[in-house]
C-alpha cells in the first residue's frame, strides 16, 4: 500500500486523546497518530493478507514513517514467517527503524520462528555487541524471550553480564531480562544478582523487577531485599 493510502487510513483510525497518551509513554519520537492496538492489528491483518510481502516492500519507500507504520512493517515481517536467511536480511533492513523501547520490544515478539534456527542465537548475541542502544536492546529482549529454557540459560546469563551500556532502556531490558529469568531458574539466576558481577544499575533494577513480580515467593523477596541493600 502506497504510503498515502496508509496515512489515510491511520487517520480514520487515529483518537487525539489516545495520541496525547502514547506521547507521554515516549513510544517514539516520530510523528504518532493514536490508533488503540484492537484496531491497528485489524489494520495489519487486512494489510497482510491483501498484499503479503509487498506491504513490507512498500515500506521500505516510505519518507519519515510514523510510529504505527514502523510497528505495522515490523508486524507484516513476524507474520510472513520468511525463510531463515531471507528474514535476516529483512530484518537487518528493519532495525534502522527500531528508534524506541516500544518498536523494539514489538519487534522482538516476532522471533518465534526464527528462534527455531540455531544460528539466530549467535544473531542476537551479535546485537549486544553494536553501539546503537536499540541494537542491543532488541538482542537482550529477544534472548530473554526466547532463551531462558533449560537448554540455554546458562549461556545467555553469562551473554547479558557482558552487556555494560549504560543507557536507560539498556540498563531497563537487562533488568527485565534477569527477573525473567529469576523467576524461571531462580538457582542459576542468583548468583547475577549478588554484588560483584551485573553493573549496581542493572543489578537493583533486576531485584526491583522480582520484588514486583508475583511470580517470587515471598521468602525471595525477603532474600533479594536485603541482597540490594548490600554494598
Amino acid at each position: 500500500m502506497n504510503q498515502q493510502e496508509l496515512k489515510r487510513r491511520l487517520g480514520t483510525l487515529a483518537e487525539p486523546s489516545y495520541r496525547a497518551f502514547s506521547e507521554k509513554l515516549k513510544v517514539s519520537d516520530r510523528p504518532i497518530f493514536g490508533v488503540r492496538t484492537p484496531k491497528l492489528q485489524k489494520l495489519i491483518k487486512q494489510l497482510y493478507e491483501e498484499e503479503g510481502i509487498k506491504a513490507l516492500d512498500d515500506f521500505f519507500t516510505y519518507q519519515e514513517p510514523s510510529y504505527e507504520e514502523i510497528k505495522i512493517s515490523f508486524s507484516i515481517f513476524g507474520l510472513l514467517k520468511l525463510e531463515y536467511h531471507t528474514a535476516l536480511s529483512y530484518l537487518d533492513r528493519l532495525r534502522p527503524f527500531n528508534e524506541s523501547w516500544a518498536t523494539n520490544d514489538n519487534l522482538a515478539g516476532w522471533f518465534s520462528h526464527l528462534a527455531e534456527e540455531p544460528d539466530f542465537y549467535r544473531y542476537l548475541c551479535s546485537l549486544l555487541c553494536e553501539q546503537n542502544p536499540y541494537d542491543q536492546r532488541l538482542g537482550i529482549v529477544g534472548l530473554m524471550n526466547y532463551y531462558l529454557d533449560d537448554a540455554s540459560i546458562d549461556r545467555t546469563l553469562e551473554e547479558l553480564a557482558a552487556v555494560t551500556n549504560p543507557h536507560y532502556y539498556v540498563v531497563m531490558a537487562l533488568g527485565w531480562a534477569y527477573a525473567t529469568a529469576f523467576c524461571k531458574n531462580r538457582n542459576k539466576t542468583l548468583p547475577y544478582l549478588q554484588p560483584g558481577i551485573l553493573g549496581e544499575q542493572v543489578r537493583r533494577k533486576a531485584i526491583q523487577k522480582c520484588i514486583e513480580s508475583r511470580l517470587v515467593k515471598e521468602e525471595d523477596k525477603t532474600l533479594l531485599k536485603s541482597l540490594r541493600k548490600a554494598p
